[in-house]
């Protein structure tokens, strides 16, 4: 193995690493901190100089700033956190133009999927008994629940760490 191999796959399992850890600051304590959002930005020069040619740095760079926008109208509407937002944005600048589409859809179902189980979680938890928790009359509090978005990102993120480990 090259040394440039070895940083290169240094830096993806760093990436990996910290989404990890990001999922978990949220599934814990519903805040993913900014260092660690800051670290996997600039991690992601060792491995975009040994892999990639700089008109891809350009791209990936244009679709983690369209990923920012989005995370932050989400953020104004109020349904996504400003540490999702970012990382949500910096995950996709590693996963650039070829598996940004991807990503989005990993972390879509992977979302959607924790949000189904949060949802039944509650239902549970608000009905007068377990059998009649899908029943049970609806319920606006749930939307107003936290929900640690930075793991269904963090699946997303995982999938092109573990894609651009096998690639590379």
């Amino acid at each position: 193995m090259t040394f440039t191999a070895s940083v290169t796959g240094l830096a993806v399992l760093c990436f990996a690493g910290l989404l990890f850890a990001a999922a978990v600051s949220d599934i814990l304590r519903y805040t993913i901190p900014n260092r660690w959002c800051l670290a996997l930005a600039l991690l992601y020069p060792a491995y975009a100089y040994n892999v990639q040619p700089p008109s891809t740095w350009i791209a990936s760079l244009a679709i983690a700033l369209g990923f920012l926008a989005i995370g932050f109208v989400l953020f104004c509407l109020r349904t996504l956190g400003a540490g999702d937002a970012k990382l949500f944005a910096v995950a996709a600048l590693w996963a650039g133009p070829d598996l940004a589409l991807p990503f989005a859809v990993y972390t879509t179902l992977a979302g959607g999927i924790m949000v189904f189980f949060m949802w039944l979680q509650y239902r549970i938890a608000m009905a007068p008994s377990a059998r009649l928790a899908l029943i049970h009359g609806v319920d606006p509090g749930f939307a107003k629940q936290p929900m640690p978005y930075g793991a269904a990102i963090a699946v997303g993120g995982l999938y092109v760490a573990f894609t651009l480990l096998r690639v590379n």
